[in-house]
């Protein structure tokens, strides 16, 4: 049986981790579930009598296991390409660099690698940027998510509030 918490197994699964500054408390996981990626304005503290953060803090990473889990469908192609676009410069690479050594192949022949290789780099130079631009998308989306689910929450607690109170 484990005895690991069941909020930190839970936060295992999230495609952020939150890293308060020095002398901040531990959020809740519904804290961290409803503002995923969320950047606090400078000066902003989560509770009165904290520090402010320090300039350029960096409040989320990756959570590596979960991340990958969630953005391989997105990522799948676009990385493919990139792979290949790797193995392909590093082939034409080596075929232009012995057919200049060599010396004995035509000139076209070195003139078509090295057309080829410029062309296979620039392809892979824009799967890279493509791979980045999906990557800052999943970013976008996980931000968006993370405002549904805390307006959700927002009205969840204070339709609860109201039943409390007796109100409507």
């Amino acid at each position: 049986m484990s005895t690991t918490p069941i909020a930190q197994t839970a936060a295992e699964h999230l495609p952020l981790v939150f890293h308060g500054p020095p002398g901040w408390p531990t959020p809740t996981l519904e804290w961290v579930n409803t503002h995923l990626g969320w950047q606090p304005p400078p000066g902003w503290v989560p509770v009165p009598g904290c520090p402010h953060s320090p300039p350029r803090w960096t409040f989320w990473s990756r959570n590596d296991a979960a991340w990958r889990r969630m953005a391989r469908p997105s990522l799948r192609r676009a990385r493919w390409n990139l792979y290949a676009g790797v193995v392909l410069c590093v082939l034409f690479a080596g075929y232009t660099v012995f057919g200049i050594v060599e010396g004995t192949q035509p000139s076209w022949r070195i003139l078509l690698h090295l057309a080829a290789l410029i062309t296979v780099g620039i392809k892979t130079w824009q799967a890279r940027a493509r791979v980045r631009q999906i990557e800052a998308a999943l970013v976008t989306s996980i931000r968006d998510t993370a405002e549904q689910l805390k307006a959700a929450s927002d009205r969840a607690h204070y339709a609860r509030y109201l039943r409390s109170t007796g109100e409507r």
